[in-house]
């Protein structure tokens, strides 16, 4: 099954631009006010410098993933 297959060759210049950035901001972490992102990073002890930084999220809720996406980082089978 599959043996008359060929690996496919593409050419780069040709393929459509494709970009990952999947994710959205959510209505909680855009209505933050500098003062609070301000205020998080200093009790969390983030420094951060450039251009175009994201606002911080709190919460797995907030970071967008999907819904089947586990809440917690460490599944409970310990």
């Amino acid at each position: 099954m599959g043996a008359g297959l060929k690996k496919p060759t593409f050419d780069l210049a040709t393929l459509p631009k494709f970009e990952k950035n999947f994710y959205r901001e959510a209505d909680s972490v855009k209505s933050r006010s500098e003062r609070e992102i301000e205020d998080f990073r200093h009790k969390q002890t983030i420094r951060v410098n450039g251009k175009h930084i994201p606002r911080p999220v709190e919460t797995f809720d907030e970071a967008g993933f999907p819904s089947n996406f586990p809440s917690t980082p460490f599944p409970s089978f310990f």
